[in-house]
């Protein structure tokens, strides 16, 4: 059966740890053990179990409405465990037994998720946008930006100096430059693209072939749909009979396919 959603905490007044201060004897073995369950044997004080009582219905709540619990300074954090901050945004355990560490203010023991726990991004992922705007908090631009190792630890674990292009500093690695070119899924082993290096930048070109031609019966070579250009500057007929003969330019600054823009963001 699923929870009722409240709209305020159960037990709500009741939220300060001094209500246990009468709890708090170091001689008192309740303090490790806890309370017996049962009628007949030893209940806590009402105060104290509508203390608690709040505790859970807040993790509860929390639960409910982020997805994951906000943090707490006395919580234990495991390898992954997730947590949501005062700052509004999530964090993922980068320690064991991760006690204390506040994921705003203390790096090396959290990873920045972002506003969205269940983005389904890691650091080193991309994303295609059909904008130009400034990318939200957990994202940068794939425009080749020079970028601090120690600020962005994540990502530079994830992608390393792969894409430093040279003029960087030992604590500095680059982002990829995805301005104005097609991305294409690196060859991996297989036959196509062979011997292609990960990161290496790949210049235009277009495949080499032959344009095929005809000979007349007198032995001279023809083009039937192609103008050409005679040695002496003039358009020639359908017989070339100059060495220096070229057919005619046509085109534009690069060879492309049917394209629309987007923009490159990459996770850190």
């Amino acid at each position: 059966m699923p929870r009722q959603p409240f709209n305020t905490r159960w037990a709500q007044g009741v939220e300060s740890e001094d209500n246990l201060n009468t709890f708090k004897d170091p001689g008192d073995v309740r303090i490790s053990t806890g309370w017996e369950g049962g009628q007949d044997k030893d209940a806590p004080p009402a105060g104290h179990e509508n203390y608690w009582h709040n505790r859970v219905d807040s993790a509860l709540q929390g639960v409910e409405r982020q997805g994951v619990m906000i943090w707490h300074p006395q919580a234990i954090y495991g390898l992954g465990s997730p947590c949501y901050a005062s700052d509004g945004n999530y964090y993922e355990s980068l320690d064991a037994g991760n006690v204390g560490h506040n994921p705003i203010s203390t790096s090396g023991f959290w990873r920045y998720v972002g506003p969205s726990f269940f983005s389904g991004f890691d650091p080193g992922d991309l994303k295609m946008v059909a904008h130009n705007k400034i990318p939200p908090a957990g994202w940068l631009k794939c425009n080749g930006a020079v970028i601090l190792q120690a600020s962005y630890p994540s990502l530079f674990s994830a992608i390393g100096t792969i894409w430093n292009t040279g003029g960087e500093s030992n604590l500095q690695f680059r982002l990829p430059d995805y301005r104005g070119v097609f991305v294409r899924g690196f060859s991996d082993g297989s036959a196509i693209d062979a011997g292609r290096v990960f990161g290496n930048r790949q210049l235009d070109e277009f495949r080499r072939h032959l344009h095929t031609s005809a000979a007349d019966n007198g032995g001279n070579t023809t083009f039937s749909n192609l103008g050409y250009k005679n040695s002496s500057g003039g358009m020639g007929g359908g017989v070339i009979r100059s060495s220096t003969t070229n057919t005619d330019e046509s085109g534009g600054s690069e060879t492309r396919p049917i394209n629309n823009t987007a923009n490159y963001w990459i996770k850190y």
